[in-house]
């Protein structure tokens, strides 16, 4: 289908970010090389060549960034030029890398050399691999398929894609190679400041990005091939959209508010149904009990179809609603589920603009006043839950007329408007506001892999995932900022101690959720079911902050801390976990992985590790290093 499409063509341009980055960078190492660890007349030379390589760089950076392909083919042909040109005069210098001190240096400018090739010949693979496509991505260049509708292009596309995976295997050997030179490379020797920028730093991200976009474009090859099974080539399929209203806060994405069915037949995109979640569950006949906090504070007495999204993993969520789905009279058979909240609609309207559905009013991406967010999430919120006297059918059945509209916009979207449409998609995959169901166990095999499906890692590393669940907290996580800290002490038997907190702040006031007063209620004390994901072994020494006693349990391989708060409007709630993993230093895994809940705004993190302290903004899965 279109829409995984559009996940992979993020990544593969990130290789001309990783590139760009890489090469900048490699001069600056150059450069250095040359004047600290070499000196005389040679020395001399190589600063001289390697200096001309940076207005190259900026100029290959500005012809991606113009989406000039015949352009950026010229560069990297100079680039690589100029590239052999530094090589030559550097090869005397790699006779002395006997010497001590400088030895290492010298070989950190031949691992460059090596990289640098390597990376501009797979940014000419780049080139080759996307120029066919240019005018549906909205690069200039010959692109082959400038004819018909934007969907009569992205149909010939899909019968195309054959020919882009064994580019996609070269693209993957040269970037291996970059990835290993770089990985020869210790970044602390560089540890000073050019131009207000750290090289460690910056070398240090370089092998980051390069690593990930490397293991990304060997991933990115099965994905290709199965594209046009998902886009109905060889068959038509039909994909439920189950839209998660992120506003109220679940395991994976949020309240289950609504679903639509997606037809896709040879390409061609249709939405052909949607409906009210209220409306499935009427004719869903089980009695079953549900998990104890979904009793006990949603007050329900069974577990509805709207509910099954209690776990944080999305495909053990989607087994057991789809189980009971299939046995539903009158509902279509679905080869596959698409979870998408209110971030992926807004990031479309942006786009797309405001967008009229008849018999539902008009949606756009600006700010509405009345809740400080976007008006198509007020405008949903208003349709489908303010109170009113009289019965409504169907109240949340405009995902369907809204998914037409906006794939008849979509389609007839002026070109330059695709590379920010697919840049959209892919933004909002990789933060978990859209996330992969398919029946097909090849097709689940492969979103797995790419990290599109909602998983929760099975990594023996460390770890850590919060996840929190608004039971009848009105749509209150609109307004709800996460911040979190982690401390760390090694204490002298090694034993690993974290001290993890995580403060609520509800920045709004209270709504009137009065149902005689007949106001939209939006904001209101949030009960929040609030459950840490831990390497399993690790012991709870304390936690604070809760209103209840905090337990502690084992969920999909991984210790589970299960408490309860309250967060009400225009305040703050700190809860305070201190716990031990289940390592000794001497013995502890090299990584960490952090993973974000599905559907989940970005929380602000600050965690101390070993040897630092790294803070950022976590709008995907994040991984890190640790040096004990």
């Amino acid at each position: 289908m279109e829409e995984i499409k559009s996940d992979t063509e993020p990544k593969v341009k990130k290789i001309g970010i990783g590139i760009k980055i890489l090469i900048g960078t490699g001069i600056l190492l150059l450069i250095f090389v040359a004047i600290g660890g070499l000196a005389g007349l040679q020395g001399k030379k190589v600063y001289a060549e390697a200096l001309k390589l940076q207005p190259l760089a900026e100029k290959a950076q500005n012809d991606f960034t113009s989406q000039d392909l015949p352009a950026l083919r010229n560069t990297l042909t100079e680039i690589n030029n100029q590239i052999g040109s530094v090589r030559n005069s550097y090869s005397p210098f790699t006779k002395l890398k006997f010497i001590p001190f400088g030895g290492k240096y010298i070989e950190d400018g031949q691992h460059l050399l090596t990289a640098a090739s390597a990376g501009v010949e797979a940014s000419e693979i780049l080139v080759d691999a996307i120029e066919p496509y240019a005018d549906v991505l909205g690069f200039r260049g010959s692109g082959t398929f400038t004819g018909g509708t934007a969907e009569d292009r992205v149909i010939a596309i899909l019968g195309t894609l054959d020919k882009v995976a064994p580019k996609l295997d070269d693209m993957s050997v040269k970037l291996k190679i970059v990835d290993g030179e770089l990985a020869q490379i210790d970044e602390r020797r560089y540890n000073f400041v050019v131009k207000e920028k750290n090289i460690a730093d910056q070398a240090k991200k370089v092998k980051e990005i390069v690593h990930t976009v490397a293991v990304g474009i060997s991933d990115a090859r099965p994905a290709i091939e199965v594209l046009p099974k998902i886009a109905g080539m060889e068959g038509e399929k039909k994909y439920m959209v189950l839209f998660h209203n992120d506003g109220e806060l679940r395991g994976t994405g949020g309240f289950m508010t609504a679903y639509g069915i997606l037809r896709v037949d040879k390409g061609k995109v249709a939405a052909e149904k949607s409906s009210d979640i209220y409306d499935l569950d009427s004719k869903f006949k089980e009695r079953l009990q549900p998990p104890a906090p979904i009793k006990k504070y949603l007050k329900v007495p069974y577990w509805y179809l709207r509910d099954m999204n209690y776990s944080p993993d999305f495909k053990q969520n989607m087994d057991l609603f789809y189980s009971y789905y299939k046995n539903i009279k009158g509902e279509p058979k679905i080869d596959g589920i698409i979870g998408v909240d209110t971030n992926f609609l807004v990031s479309l309207l942006k786009i797309l603009g405001p967008t009229d559905v008849p018999g539902f009013g008009r949606f756009s991406a600006e700010t509405d006043p009345r809740c400080n967010c976007p008006q198509v999430v007020y405008q949903l919120e208003l349709i489908a839950d303010r109170p009113v006297g009289t019965v409504v059918e169907n109240r949340k059945g405009s995902l369907g007329p809204m998914m037409r509209e906006i794939i008849f916009k979509a389609y007839s979207a002026p070109k330059p408007w695709w590379d920010d449409l697919l840049r959209a998609f892919g933004d909002d995959v990789s933060a978990k506001h859209i996330v992969f169901y398919f029946m097909d166990e090849n097709l689940q095999s492969i979103a797995e892999k790419l990290n599109i499906a909602g998983r929760i890692d099975n990594t023996e590393e460390d770890y850590l995932m919060i996840v929190d669940s608004n039971f009848g907290g009105a749509k209150s996580n609109l307004f709800i900022k996460e911040d979190v800290s982690q401390e760390l002490t090694i204490g002298n038997d090694g034993t690993i101690t974290k001290k993890l907190t995580v403060t609520y702040t509800n920045t709004a006031p209270p709504s009137n959720c009065n149902l005689e007063a007949g106001q939209l209620c939006l904001n209101a004390t949030v009960p929040d079911v609030v459950r840490v994901y831990l390497p399993l072994g690790s012991k709870l020494v304390e936690a604070i902050g809760f209103d209840d006693q905090v337990e502690v349990g084992e969920d999909l391989g991984k210790t589970v801390l299960e408490g309860f708060v309250r967060i009400a409007p225009q305040s703050s709630t700190k809860t305070i976990y201190t716990y031990t993993l289940p390592w000794k230093s001497s013995q502890a895994p090299k990584n960490f992985l952090i993973q974000k809940q599905v559907g989940k705004e970005t929380p602000h993190y600050k965690i101390e590790l070993p040897d630092r302290v790294e803070e950022f903004d976590l709008t995907t899965d994040k991984s890190f290093k640790v040096n004990w």
